[in-house]
């Protein structure tokens, strides 16, 4: 029996996502356009039964099905995994984002949470899973991610009449008036009530005020000379212009606004706000598909059980920005590997990539347990099999071999981390 299989993934068609002659995801379904006008949004490469990946042989089984079968786990899964919570299943989800337009204003729940929402409404809450969650740029890419630090919010309120009037800055920050304030130790109990009272007020102000208040300030961004303006000035006119009058507009003066080049990652642990605006970027998180929205988007939002689910934590990114470790291999070939926190023993992420037209031999890397990946470049040979861009695939636990056919290849495997302390 082989260690190695091709898989035919699911992909989602979002309004939010790239016209197929611009998406990665419909490049690697085989489609340079499509006349329907969707926009191709997200590739998935897992068991979540949103979007479930098959098998692309044979009667094309799920692969959850596939993995039901004792023999086919324990070929796939390692005996550690097997001795885990995670046992006869697949912890992690293995996507490819693109993105045209501003994804919405969102935080993910926590393991307890998600039980609670998935029990009580399971109509919005797909599942009972947490999902912290890792991307990687594939093309320059634009977020917004955690609180930014205090004194900046501050700054923004003081400048921005409308969106201080809306937070009720005065009665909420006692010093607001002081030069300069005077503001509590950062990450206290003190600065999150703080930023956790900005964010009520933000969301629970009138609808007709909320929108009168956005209009005012966008006709004076329109009005001013760019120099006059900031970086996060442009974000709210641009999240404007795809979502008008939306609350969410103003979170650019609230969280932090991050740009990665390709290879670089940011990862989101659980209750923290962000928003991907527009790149492309290959993302692993926990098998789950639970989203609490609060703004910049059409769909349903739970603005009371977000700003309860928050972490008001204004240091978080610095473990958002994601180091990874870096290897170069013998032969030339560039390894990155994505390890969340060891509390998050879900997923990890692997990058390999020989960036050279010429073969570069083999690399070898060791994953904990059963791998899902695709070649997003180029042609290899992975454990004596064949990939080419576009193919999707799982490999066994252990060594995964891969050699690059004469030209330039970009490859991604994802795995769960460590299990050894489970």
């Amino acid at each position: 029996m082989s260690s190695f299989f091709l898989l035919d993934a699911g992909f989602q068609n979002y309004d939010w996502g790239k016209p197929a002659s611009e998406s990665f995801v419909a490049k690697m379904k085989g489609l340079s356009s499509d006349d329907s006008g969707k926009n191709y949004a997200e590739l998935w490469v897992g068991t979540h039964s949103s979007c479930p990946s098959r098998l692309s042989e044979g009667s094309k089984p799920l692969l959850a099905s596939f993995f039901e079968e004792d023999k086919n786990r324990k070929r796939y899964f390692s005996p550690a995994h097997e001795a885990s919570k995670f046992r006869r299943t697949v912890p992690f989800l293995l996507k490819i984002l693109s993105i045209k337009k501003t994804l919405s204003i969102q935080a993910h729940p926590n393991k307890a949470l998600a039980e609670k929402l998935y029990a009580t409404s399971p109509d919005k809450y797909k599942d009972p899973n947490h999902k912290p969650e890792l991307i990687c740029a594939l093309t320059p890419f634009e977020a917004l991610c955690c609180f930014r630090p205090l004194n900046e919010i501050v700054a923004f309120l003081r400048r921005i009449p409308s969106l201080a009037k809306m937070v009720s800055a005065e009665e909420v920050l006692s010093s607001y008036l002081d030069i300069p304030p005077i503001l509590p130790e950062k990450n206290s109990n003190e600065e999150k009530g703080i930023l956790k009272s900005l964010m009520k007020n933000l969301y629970t102000t009138n609808a007709e005020d909320c929108v009168r208040e956005l209009r005012i300030h966008l006709k004076h961004l329109k009005s001013s000379k760019p120099p006059t303006q900031c970086v996060e000035d442009g974000l709210f006119v641009r999240f404007y212009e795809q979502y008008p009058d939306d609350v969410g507009c103003w979170m650019a003066y609230f969280l932090n606004y991050v740009q990665l080049q390709p290879g670089q990652a940011l990862f989101m642990s659980d209750s923290e706000p962000h928003a991907y605006i527009s790149g492309d970027g290959v993302e692993i998180m926990a098998c789950s598909d639970n989203v609490v929205r609060g703004g910049l988007t059409p769909k349903w939002k739970d603005v009371k059980l977000l700003i309860e689910m928050l972490r008001y934590d204004t240091t978080g990114l610095d473990s958002a920005m994601y180091q990874c470790r870096s290897e170069e291999d013998p032969n030339g070939w560039q390894v990155q590997i994505y390890n969340p926190p060891s509390q998050f023993p879900d997923f990890s992420l692997y990058r390999l990539q020989n960036s050279s037209n010429e073969p570069r031999g083999k690399v070898l890397i060791k994953i904990p347990s059963i791998g899902l990946g695709f070649c997003l470049e180029g042609e290899a040979m992975i454990n004596g099999s064949k990939v080419k861009a576009g193919d999707c695939f799982a490999v066994s636990y252990g060594d995964v071999t891969c050699e690059a056919l004469n030209r330039k290849t970009l490859i991604f495997v994802s795995s769960t981390n460590e299990l050894s302390k489970l």
